[in-house]
């Protein structure tokens, strides 16, 4: 074969790969797992109703289900769970991917967690309300989610000069 005839059989593929990419668009290259955002409407109004009764809600177990609700809901997809392989000086270059929703269920998650323990506080449910705390600042360490762990560090903060102390059996906040 000649060297022009060679060059001819390479370019099959990428012509192959542009028109597939055309017709696909960028789009095609996403995953289809059921962790990414991908949520049809219904989905997404039982969160926005699970965020709305949290947030209006005064009884701290059926917000607590609200809560478990808006942590089951799919998380963005990082760039290390790509389907594509992508080089590493690339990844420090870049973000993590945003959610392709108008707002982000983590956000309303911890948001709902946030009036949890508020709400537990105000209740005298103590141990409740120090959990929720704790976990905010645990599950919520990305820099889009620093409002959320400051205000928990801080509501942590109040707790550690005063701890209410009770002889019942069922408060067993005092360590």
């Amino acid at each position: 074969m000649t060297k022009r005839t060679n060059i001819q059989i390479l370019r099959i593929p990428l012509w192959i790969g542009i028109l597939c990419l055309s017709l696909m668009g960028c789009q095609g290259l996403q995953t289809k797992n059921p962790g990414e955002l991908s949520l049809k409407n219904h989905d997404f109004i039982g969160l926005w109703d699970a965020y709305n009764d949290c947030q209006t809600g005064s009884n701290t177990h059926k917000m607590k289900e609200n809560l478990e609700v808006l942590n089951a809901a799919p998380k963005p997809i990082s760039l290390d769970d790509s389907p594509i392989p992508i080089p590493k000086f690339i990844k420090n270059l870049t973000s993590t991917r945003n959610s392709r929703l108008a707002v982000d269920p983590r956000a309303m998650a911890a948001s709902c967690a946030i009036h949890v323990a508020t709400v537990a506080h105000q209740s005298a449910d103590w141990d409740t309300s120090l959990r929720t705390w704790q976990t905010i600042v645990d599950q919520y360490t990305e820099p889009q989610y620093a409002y959320y762990a400051s205000e928990a560090s801080k509501a942590i903060a109040e707790f550690s000069p005063v701890r209410p102390a009770s002889l019942s059996s069922r408060d067993s906040f005092v360590r």
